[in-house]
């Protein structure tokens, strides 16, 4: 098998059809086969890709008796992929070009070196309906001595990226990351291949990400701890350390204010100054119910 296409799932009734509708359209000179881990689910998310798996002998959908959460569930639902290569979409997500995984394939099999291409995508925000094209434009048009410094500080985003599962298998350490007690696995992962092995980057949009309020990207966590491991492991500068503190503190703060956090809120805002009105609403947002309510209501998601 060419490709595995790999879907995580978890109570994406609302958007599951989206993701397997723009997989199954795509137009491609190989087979592939849609390799789906549903992690237990509680709603009827897993009856749709049942249906959909009725009519579509490509599709390997299997539902978790109990939930293993992101990273347990990406590496179980990896080892049930027979494809050279693996190309990772979310179950809320949606491949917007028709031609998207040949397009990934064929950049692969013409680099045999890299472990992974990147790709471009847009962002829609479910909230307002509204799009932010070419999001992650910037990015796809560094050089790669910018994404790997780019990937050490911010970590890069997991959307459109394409892997070749021998080289994935040959450098990441999954044992090592459930040793470690991560619970996710985008940062880990990307951080291993840039620092390790070639890539590269297709600077043409191919997928949409979608942002919601219940979507795991969006919820409240902090990436430091983790950051800090491959700090120490890979050897980064005192700058790019004092950079990922600095935007681990923004994004402290920036939580704060969603939820009214006043302790933390006080906490964060004293370390950060700039940009200045920006952090002055965050900070304002975490003191002030009124004043959360009303940022709220102009947030994207």
């Amino acid at each position: 098998m060419k490709l595995s296409v790999h879907i995580l799932t978890y109570n994406c009734e609302r958007y599951i059809k989206d993701a397997l509708d723009s997989v199954l359209r795509q137009k491609t000179t190989f087979p592939f086969e849609i390799v789906i881990g549903d992690d237990a689910s509680s709603d009827n998310s897993f009856s749709i890709i049942e249906d959909y798996a009725k009519t579509h002998a490509n599709i390997k959908a299997k539902k978790n008796p109990e939930n293993l959460g992101i990273l347990k569930n990406f590496i179980a639902t990896l080892e049930r992929c027979s494809g050279d290569y693996v190309f990772d979409l979310a179950g809320d997500d949606w491949l917007s070009d028709e031609n998207a995984l040949q397009i990934l394939v064929d950049a692969l099999d013409k680099n045999p070196t890299y472990s992974f291409v990147d790709s471009g995508f847009d962002c829609y925000f479910e909230r307002t309906g509204r799009y932010r094209r070419n999001y992650n434009k910037k990015n796809m048009l560094m050089s790669k001595e910018e994404y790997k410094t780019y990937q050490k500080i911010h970590g890069n985003s997991f959307m459109g990226c394409c892997y070749r599962k021998k080289m994935l298998y040959d450098i990441v350490d999954f044992d090592d990351y459930e040793n470690k007690g991560f619970g996710f696995e985008d940062y880990p992962i990307l951080t291993d291949l840039v620092m390790n092995s070639d890539f590269g980057l297709i600077p043409k949009v191919l997928s949409v990400y979608r942002i919601h309020r219940n979507s795991h990207s969006n919820s409240l966590f902090s990436y430091l701890k983790i950051k800090l491991i491959y700090a120490e492991k890979y050897g980064f500068s005192k700058t790019e350390i004092a950079e990922i503190y600095r935007i681990d503190n923004n994004s402290m703060l920036h939580n704060a204010s969603l939820i009214g956090d006043r302790v933390n809120g006080r906490k964060y805002y004293r370390f950060l100054r700039k940009p200045i009105f920006l952090n002055l609403i965050y900070f304002i947002s975490s003191q002030n119910n009124t004043a959360r309510n009303v940022f709220n209501f102009f947030r994207k998601i």
